[in-house]
């Protein structure tokens, strides 16, 4: 064989070995979704990122442990919460598996010089180019060497039409001597150092699967028709909820089928009253047999326990008062704008926005994420000059994992998802998000539905965040410890916990003094909803997912606020310090299910906060979740909701802005706390002519006893009266002395509610509501 021949020969094999002979066809990268890598739970895991390389190849990773979990054809069922208004179920995947970790049981190893060594991964993100998701993961070392490992899917063919996966690797910063290891059950792949190294696998032919008929998965077709509804928001099969629990139901009624039509116009017309004055939603798209296969299903689970013995779970949150007039702002919810303020919407017909998070960038953008399927990021521009038809939408970053939380920080973005702190980075200056880098995804989760970390404020080189309890554990499963905290999160990807025993906290501010403040919502252990005061070390009131090493249930710390549920509160959201008018230095908090905006009155008492909370206004298009200052100096608003529960009147969406007009409104600016009764103080002066008779006040105190029950009734409720009153000289502030006045009770003030002000203006509200804790010397 001539010497040219033998070269083109071994030219040919060298060839061969690079492309791994493999035939390997190119192919058109198209994916089949427009959100084609996501995060959510996946297959009861937490910390997934599903990736839709194609229609013919579906692949997620676990991000916990930085491996590929599982390759199929197929799809996902996106369900839960965000994506379909139903609690206790996440996205699952669907089809034919190709690869699954739960068979290869995968794990990262390295090895020195070949002995094996102890590691901790650290997953670092994923970044996007050319249509291509880059994964990044960290090996650290005890030696403290980081060893850094990146990964590109792809879907690939061959000569022959299979379906493929190629996995792409590069490895930096790998020391002489140490290797990378991917084990696979009895398999390894061994990654070249500090270079490239390609893995494919190809899958024979399947079947085109068929998404999965839920009515196959459920032994009663009346619990698939009640996970359809949404009975399970407020409703569980044991324990008493917002509503009684079906077990209860089901022991109160008689089977029978006078008992059944009944209940059958119950659920499709809704109302209250038989079970409390909690609200039940009316059900009118479900036909008469499918409640009544409902109820059948709701029957099967009496016990033999005599059904007569059982009264209903009743909670009493009503104010009674003689001779009282209910009105919006005056013993019922407002439904306007408060006078004080112009409102501006700017949501429309394309622009429907589910808002988790509000932020400004430095330019006087305005920076929103959404809590749906997309999971998106966008910037709204063209509304600083008020007109609508100038706005505009740009998405910037999608797939996140209910992002219920955005900051910016000198420029830069950082949003908060489910399991994770996330920075947005763009690369190329088009402000499309290119690079997902992970900042802080180490605190505890699992897969329920309600462990969701909320808000995200920034201050002084460090974020917070909190994190919600989980509703829906078994019996064997306990409460992660990170559950129910606040955090306090580092750059550098640190955290610690600032306090815990809290239930639903969806809201986190800085408010007076510039102090960090927390809202949290009523349940098991919590009577009534508060604003909290964020101090170390203190406990808020939720027994469950207590330290084990602890010995009896510690102290409650005392709210600053308490907000009792159906009359000031449902769902408190986000508190956020006032910036002008007559109100500058007091708070705001929203509320997703009572609706509207709340106003806080705080002073500090023997070292404490403690004070008041009044209405403040309505006239909103759905439950407010987030509130923002705007550079223009407006409180912008981002509201939220969904069919069926959290959700204000059943509205989904919202986009607005309000604006202090320079109108004066009459009403309580603030009441305080004295040794022997309160000062309200009005904003106008009242009318000099007006006669105030005590007895037009009405007055009453209680407290709550945190219980294992959702919520609470009031204890040792009573009424107050009025035994002296003085008017300062300006005719602005009102004292009243109310002998029998006790520390820690919660006192509901209204004022007779034809009071005027010297402008003859009425109040805008004759309610408050003041926490206290203590009581002044």
């Amino acid at each position: 064989m001539k010497f040219s021949t033998k070269i083109l020969l071994i030219s040919i094999l060298i060839l061969c070995v690079n492309s791994a002979c493999e035939q390997r066809v190119k192919h058109n990268i198209q994916r089949p979704m427009d959100v084609w890598a996501f995060r959510s739970v996946l297959d009861k895991k937490p910390r997934m990122l599903t990736i839709a390389l194609d229609s013919q190849l579906f692949i997620a990773y676990d991000l916990s442990k930085s491996i590929l979990h599982k390759a199929w054809k197929g799809g996902i069922s996106m369900e839960g919460a965000p994506y379909t208004s139903k609690k206790n179920i996440q996205p699952t995947s669907w089809g034919t598996a190709f690869i699954s970790d739960s068979l290869l049981q995968q794990h990262w190893a390295v090895l020195r010089n070949g002995k094996k060594e102890s590691l901790k991964i650290i997953n670092r993100g994923y970044s996007f180019r050319d249509n291509q998701i880059y994964l990044e993961y960290s090996l650290i070392l005890l030696s403290g060497d980081s060893l850094l490992v990146k990964e590109r899917p792809e879907y690939i063919k061959d000569s022959q039409g299979r379906s493929g996966l190629e996995r792409w690797f590069k490895t930096e910063q790998v020391p002489n001597g140490v290797s990378i290891i991917l084990v696979q059950g009895n398999d390894s792949f061994e990654l070249a150092s500090n270079e490239i190294t390609v893995k494919t696998n190809y899958f024979g032919d399947v079947p085109e699967p068929v998404a999965p008929d839920l009515k196959s998965s459920y032994d009663h077709l009346g619990r698939l028709w009640m996970e359809e509804s949404d009975c399970f928001t407020c409703h569980q099969i044991e324990k008493a909820d917002v509503g009684p629990s079906f077990m209860q139901i089901a022991q109160r009624y008689p089977n029978n089928q006078n008992t059944i039509q009944q209940l059958i116009k119950k659920v499709q017309q809704g109302g209250s009253g038989a079970w409390g004055d909690n609200v039940m939603n009316p059900h009118p798209q479900f036909e008469d047999s499918e409640i009544g296969e409902m109820l059948e299903y709701i029957f099967q689970l009496k016990t033999k326990e005599d059904s007569t013995a059982n009264k209903p779970f009743v909670r009493d949150f009503t104010i009674s008062a003689e001779k009282y007039r209910v009105s919006p702002g005056n013993g019922a919810p407002l439904e306007s704008v408060h006078p004080s303020y112009n409102l501006a919407t700017l949501h429309g017909p394309t622009l429907q926005p589910k808002v988790g998070g509000l932020a400004f960038l430095p330019d006087g953008r305005l920076l929103y994420t959404t809590w749906d399927t997309e999971g998106g990021v966008y910037i709204l521009d063209g509304f600083q000059n008020g007109d609508s038809s100038e706005i505009t939408t740009k998405r910037i970053a999608k797939g996140l994992h209910e992002p219920l939380g955005i900051e910016v920080v000198d420029g830069n973005i950082f949003v908060l998802q489910k399991h994770e702190l996330t920075q947005l980075i763009d690369h190329d200056g088009d402000e499309v998000i290119d690079e997902y880098k992970a900042i802080c995804n180490t605190w505890q989760v699992t897969e329920d539905f309600h462990e969701f970390a909320f808000g995200l404020v920034y201050e002084k080189g460090y974020f917070y965040a909190t994190l919600s309890m989980a509703m829906r554990l078994l019996k064997s499963e306990k409460q992660k410890l990170d559950r129910g905290r606040t955090i306090k999160i580092g750059m550098d990807g640190s955290y610690e916990s600032l306090d815990y025993g809290l239930r639903t906290p969806n809201g986190i501010g800085l408010g007076v003094d510039g102090e960090l403040f927390v809202t949290d919502n009523q349940g098991q252990w919590l009577p009534g909803n508060k604003l909290i005061h964020v101090k170390k070390g203190q406990y808020n009131g939720m027994a469950w997912g207590l330290l084990d090493t602890l010995k009896g249930t510690p102290k409650m710390v005392s709210p600053t606020l308490w907000l009792p549920g159906t009359e000031i509160a449902n769902s408190p959201s986000e508190p956020i310090l006032m910036k002008d008018g007559p109100y500058k230095g007091q708070m705001l908090h929203g509320d997703v299910c009572h609706g509207g905006i709340k106003r806080d009155f705080i002073e500090k008492i023997n070292g404490n906060y403690q004070g008041a909370v009044f209405r403040f206004t309505q006239g909103l298009a759905a439950g407010v979740n987030r509130l923002c200052w705007g550079p223009d100096g407006a409180l912008y608003i981002g509201e939220v909701g969904m069919v069926g529960g959290w959700t204000w009147k059943e509205t989904k969406y919202g986009l607005q802005s309000i604006k202090y007009n320079g109108k004066s409104t009459f009403e309580m600016l603030a009441v305080r706390a004295k040794p022997k009764g309160f000062e309200i103080e009005f904003t106008q002066p009242l009318k000099n002519n007006s006669e105030i008779d005590p007895s037009t006040f009405f007055i009453s105190q209680w407290w709550y006893k945190p219980t294992k029950n959702y919520g609470g009734p009031k204890m040792d409720l009573e009424r107050l009266k009025v035994t002296k009153m003085k008017l300062s000289e300006n005719r602005t502030k009102l004292y009243l002395e109310l002998p029998g006045l006790k520390k820690e009770h919660v006192v509901y003030l209204r004022t007779p509610v034809d009071l005027q002000s010297v402008e003859n203006q009425k109040l805008w509200s004759t309610e408050a509501w003041y926490t206290l804790n203590a009581i002044p010397k």
